[in-house]
């Protein structure tokens, strides 16, 4: 007969798959974001606003410039650098533009 797991093991399989699902980051405020896994500055972007995105020209992950390929981890503190005005790019599709 197969033993079957007990409730604390498939608790902490749950839990590995959800954390492993999302990425948790946070804005300068201190806010959390839930995101999904695998996204990027640009995804934080738009998912604060979509306004935001769109006058989107750079990121900073807890200070540093990065580009908008990098793949957020957890904990990471994401600052949207924007402009006056709206000019969403095609290049940003290209994930070999970064």
């Amino acid at each position: 007969q197969e033993e079957m797991p007990d409730s604390g093991e498939i608790l902490d399989e749950v839990r590995s798959q959800v954390v492993d699902d999302r990425v948790y980051v946070f804005t300068p405020k201190g806010d959390v974001v839930d995101l999904p896994a695998g996204s990027t500055p640009l995804d934080f972007a738009y998912h604060i606003h979509s306004d935001v995105g769109h006058r989107c020209i750079g990121a900073k992950i807890s200070g540093r410039i990065v580009p908008f390929t990098y793949k957020l981890r957890m904990g990471d503190q994401v600052e949207i650098i924007t402009q006056k005005h709206p000019n969403p790019s095609c290049d940003w599709l290209n994930p070999n533009l970064g």
